[in-house]
């Protein structure tokens, strides 16, 4: 379908407290929409299925600490198997890995020389990969944003608006992407757990108060989250807090069922890179982990790191109901994109994960990936 884009200036994002609400029913009750708040806002919205398209970690080659690590047509080939899905999805929505902007490298704050010092930092003209994908907006909230500091965060948000690319994530710099397409308003706001200056999943008023602001700007709220513990053995959805490296990357199942209690359509997470459960909750859509999708450098690829998901949904914007889906298979090796998968090898493990992880998720998934609601 066509996208029309609609202008809009940065917003500033707004305070918020040192510390998370304490999770008590009188403070749901203040922070959260009174069910006839939402449901004027649900009869205020128009009645239209939309397909949105997701995938996860997008890190497309690092010139830090040189050329070697960009790909020898300088990304052209990467997307070549999905550019047409994404284009033809009414939305299309990714994280992006990383810094991107055109000129000097600039000065990282991570020490080059550490063992574990991954930092990444994607030429400019990559960007242009992503306009031609059809990618309406990315979130900047993860652990790799801050690479190159506060002034690579704003020479990517200065190179994502020349894009013309939506973003969200950012403490005082990116709150949440606002935009049209095909006269259905959308809204997205990324989160992120322990990672310096982007908005935080472990803050439940932060994110209440949020949701908030936006629920009534919109037909649909997306919210996506970079959080969980990493590597290949932590694809499990634990239901519990998860740590990695000693920091808290949150309990993504309240997460995500608070955000959806809270006003939000639909959850899409991603960080471990790896895939993890999807669930229906409420009659809406969470998807935990979409794991790596384009990272053809510094970043592991064996296994199942290297499964690659582009998941399709589809929902009623009157009330952000999930009708339909499809998780499309890919699969990566070093200085490649994502290519098809004939196995569907990814959407065969969200589907065991899913029945091991979330026997209630009240959804069916075929060997094809396609994705019904459970009878």
């Amino acid at each position: 379908m066509i996208k029309t884009s609609l202008t809009l200036g940065l917003l500033m994002a707004i305070s918020t407290c040192n510390q998370p609400a304490a999770n008590t029913e009188e403070t749901a009750k203040e922070v959260a929409p009174s069910t006839a708040q939402m449901t004027s806002q649900a009869e205020a919205r128009p009645e239209k299925s939309v397909t949105l398209a997701f995938v996860g970690d997008v890190m497309m080659g690092t010139n830090f600490p040189s050329d070697e690590f960009v790909t020898a047509d300088r990304g052209k080939t990467l997307f070549k198997d999905c550019k047409d899905l994404l284009k033809n999805a009414d939305v299309a929505i990714a994280n992006l890995e990383g810094a991107c902007y055109h000129g000097a490298i600039g000065q990282t704050t991570k020490n080059p020389n550490g063992a574990n010092s991954y930092i990444f930092r994607m030429p400019g003209d990559h960007m242009q990969h992503l306009v031609d994908c059809g990618i309406d907006a990315v979130g900047c909230a993860n652990n790799h944003s801050n690479d190159f500091g506060m002034d690579g965060r704003k020479r990517t948000v200065q190179t994502l608006d020349e894009a013309g690319i939506k973003h969200s994530g950012i403490k005082d710099l990116t709150e949440a992407a606002e935009f049209e397409r095909d006269g259905v308003k959308y809204a997205y706001i990324a989160f992120a757990a322990s990672c310096k200056g982007t908005l935080d999943l472990n803050n439940e008023e932060e994110v209440k108060t949020l949701i908030k602001k936006y629920r009534p700007k919109c037909d649909v709220l997306i919210v996506s989250f970079h959080g969980g513990a990493e590597g290949s053995k932590a694809q499990h959805v634990t239901r519990r807090s998860e740590t990695f490296l000693g920091e808290n990357r949150g309990n993504v199942h309240k997460f995500a069922h608070f955000c959806i209690d809270n006003g939000a359509d639909i959850v899409i997470g991603h960080g471990p890179h790896v895939p993890r459960a999807v669930e229906l909750y409420n009659g809406h859509f969470i998807a935990y982990s979409l794991g790596n999708f384009c990272t053809p450098y510094k970043v592991n690829l064996a296994g199942v790191s290297g499964q690659a998901a582009l998941l399709e949904v589809k929902l009623n914007t009157k009330d952000g109901t999930f009708e339909s889906g499809k998780i499309h298979s890919y699969l990566q090796t070093r200085g490649v994109g994502p290519r098809t998968d004939s196995n569907n090898s990814v959407a065969k493990t969200i589907r065991s994960l899913t029945n091991q992880d979330i026997p209630e998720a009240g959804l069916s998934i075929s060997d094809d990936g396609d994705i019904v609601t459970a009878k």
